[in-house]
């Protein structure tokens, strides 16, 4: 990465100093990961996908994306240091899921991760802790620019941080029939500063909608409207999990912009070659109907 940024800084510096020209950069290729995304929680079976990375500078068409996920690879669960509990691959479409229906998250367990595929082997632990439930959930109306918008609203959620210090959390909502779950640009909080204290904050909608997407309104990101039953998904996770997904953010947030400080992903899986998330949610869930 050091090379990357290096000559970024002498291309910058030459188009200062000369009319045109033109650069060429070579990259040279790199090791092609695995990149490893599994969740257990409370009340639920875990599900985990396997893919292969792609390079930064790559084209894919819908070809290459559905041969990107990988089905030939052996993946097992242990709880608690117990036999290793197989997981069956499920095809959905162009991708497949890695589950076990009869493994039900409990909190408090252990559950210890071995993926085996093309003669590599990754494996990753994780603990399911204590749900901390948000004290409440707000409904507030939008402000804008001239006055009330009749239309939309804004959750604020009341949450009592635990004396206890280091402890982290995830926030991931969904609306109406929506079947999965999402999470806005910045979706985990720690308490180093508020622990013990009781804070507001704004619950934002997920993401996805604005991504990828040149006719995104950013002004109404993270509103709900009217009408809307919303499920609000606050998760317990430990420090690793944290870890994880706040350099993702960072660097997902800093995508495009050559003067952003490099962030390196803070990955918890073991093995070289592989990278990524398992993950347990220590979860509780409210549903909010926000009248019409």
């Amino acid at each position: 990465m050091k090379k990357i940024y290096i000559t970024i800084l002498a291309i910058l510096a030459i188009g200062f100093t000369a009319c045109e020209k033109n650069i060429d950069v070579d990259f040279p290729p790199g090791e092609t990961p695995y990149v490893i995304e599994g969740y257990i929680e409370n009340g639920t079976f875990p599900y985990l996908t396997i893919s292969r990375g792609i390079s930064f500078l790559s084209t894919i068409s819908n070809t290459d994306f559905s041969g990107l996920f990988v089905s030939n690879a052996t993946v097992s669960i242990s709880i608690d240091g117990g036999t290793p509990i197989p997981l069956d691959a499920v095809r959905f479409g162009s991708a497949t899921i890695y589950t076990n229906l009869a493994i039900i998250g409990e909190v408090g367990k252990k559950y210890d991760l071995r993926v085996e595929v093309d003669g590599k082997v990754f494996t990753s632990s994780t603990v399911i802790l204590p749900p901390r439930p948000l004290d409440s959930i707000v409904i507030e109306d939008v402000i804008g620019d001239k006055g009330v918008i009749d239309t939309l609203v804004e959750l604020t959620a009341w949450y009592t941080d635990p004396i206890e210090k280091d402890n982290f959390s995830r926030i991931l909502t969904k609306k109406n029939s929506e079947l999965l779950y999402d999470v806005p640009f910045t979706s985990v909080y720690n308490d180093f500063v508020i622990n013990g204290s009781q804070v507001s904050f704004t619950v934002f909608g997920g993401k996805q909608t604005l991504q990828n997407n040149d006719t995104a309104d950013f002004r109404n990101y993270g509103r709900f409207k009217k009408g809307d039953t919303v499920y609000v998904k606050w998760a317990s996770i430990d420090k690793a999990q944290y870890q994880f997904w706040n350099t993702f953010e960072s660097q997902s947030g800093s995508f495009g912009n050559p003067f952003a400080p490099t962030v390196l992903i803070k990955s918890n899986i073991v093995g070289t070659g592989g990278m990524g998330i398992w993950a347990s949610y220590g979860a509780s869930i409210d549903t909010v109907i926000i009248p019409q």
